[in-house]
């Protein structure tokens, strides 16, 4: 029994089956491990480059308190200044002891009686009182510290007296002359901000951000410190008092951020300290964010996960945290998964198309090949047919 035609291509088709098979099962396999490949290497420059985005918003963060805290000191150690605080005490407790109530005479002088609407009562300068040793200092230092919290970007500055009375401040808001001590102010941000800097003489105290009703309830930084004379007596505390504009210049700066990043902080209380980008109004004090990132990064962590954002989107996210004397902040920088993939989705197409094309190739070069097999193995099968066909010849 012969080699036949249809054996032939019958097994010349199957093989050739198993071949395409083979090859599509190797180009398949190929375009997993390059497509794996080259997420995981996308994936980690996008990590990368928002540990380096974190840790350049962290850098200027504590850049700007350390000025701030730089600032306070010198001018908490300014001879003149001191000087100052030493007469402004005499004075209080001088009229005080003779007159009444010093901070409801600041009040009716510098706030009641100001000609300048609420909100511009740092205008006045000189209250045209005679025979006033407060107005002379105030027409002395009122000036020079009003153009030093302009220029400086800072909210206010204050003088308060060792008993808690604050004495001078810029802005004359409600806590011009107010006794922060006294149960109505004992619990304020600025008189828990002054309590912790009598406690700690020398040392620059921050707050954590919170709303505070003097300033229209905004969020707000006090940075403070004592003064002393040349015998260490403390004579009172200075204190500025910090707006959070600038904290919201460093975070929102967008360079290196794409469509979807984003830098945030985040308080103990998972409160956001700073702006998101994705809200119209603040969200300063007002969302809380508690994702796995935030926690890690308020015990003291750092890193990169894979989460699910605070609008529960994927992200990237690179987290780190800033200590204080008294309180931790969580830094974050994150950006939506789909935009960090961006460029490996155009090169999966791409990929997938050559990867196509050489297939196809691949299957056409066998195909050719296995034909050319067919007509030699034919020729083959009908050489073996008609060798068997022919009557065998006697011996």
């Amino acid at each position: 029994m012969g080699w036949s035609s249809n054996m032939v291509r019958n097994l010349s088709l199957r093989s050739w089956l198993i071949t395409a098979l083979i090859l599509a099962l190797l180009f398949i396999s190929s375009g997993i491990f390059i497509t794996h490949l080259l997420t995981n290497r996308q994936l980690d420059e996008s990590a990368q480059r928002l540990q380096l985005i974190n840790s350049l918003r962290k850098q200027a963060l504590l850049t700007y308190f350390e000025t701030a805290s730089t600032e306070l000191t010198f001018w908490s150690l300014n001879p003149k200044l001191v000087s100052k605080q030493a007469e402004l005490n005499a004075l209080w407790d001088n009229y005080a002891a003779t007159q009444g109530d010093p901070g409801a005479r600041l009040r009716e002088v510098y706030v009641e009686k100001n000609p300048h609407p609420k909100g511009q009562y740092r205008e006045l300068v000189d209250t045209g009182i005679k025979n006033s040793r407060y107005n002379e200092i105030h027409v002395e230092l009122h000036p020079m510290a009003r153009r030093f919290v302009t220029e400086r970007g800072y909210y206010d500055a204050l003088l308060i007296t060792p008993n808690g009375n604050t004495l001078y401040s810029v802005e004359k808001e409600a806590d011009f002359g107010a006794a922060l001590l006294d149960d109505s102010w004992r619990d304020t941000l600025l008189s828990t901000t002054f309590q912790r800097a009598m406690a700690t003489p020398g040392k620059v105290v921050i707050s954590d951000i919170a709303h505070y009703q003097p300033s229209g309830d905004a969020p707000t930084i006090f940075i403070a410190r004592t003064m002393s004379n040349k015998n260490d007596q403390v004579l009172g505390v200075l204190v500025f008092q910090l707006p959070t504009d600038e904290l919201r210049q460093i975070m929102h700066f967008k360079a290196g951020m794409g469509e979807s990043g984003e830098t945030y902080l985040v308080g103990q209380d998972y409160l956001m300290r700073s702006d998101s980008r994705f809200e119209s109004s603040s969200t300063v004090l007002q969302k809380q964010v508690k994702t796995p990132a935030i926690e890690n990064a308020l015990a003291g962590n750092a890193g990169v996960m894979h989460i699910p954002d605070y609008r529960g989107i994927p992200v990237l996210s690179a987290y780190d945290y800033i200590d204080f004397d008294t309180f931790r902040w969580a830094i974050v920088a994150e950006i939506d998964r789909a935009e960090a993939l961006n460029k490996v989705s155009g090169i999966h197409a791409s990929l997938a198309g050559l990867m196509a094309l050489f297939y196809v190739l691949a299957l056409g070069s066998v195909w050719l090949i296995r034909g050319d097999d067919i007509e030699s193995q034919e020729a083959l099968s009908l050489m073996l047919d008609t060798d068997n066909n022919e009557p065998e010849q006697p011996i």
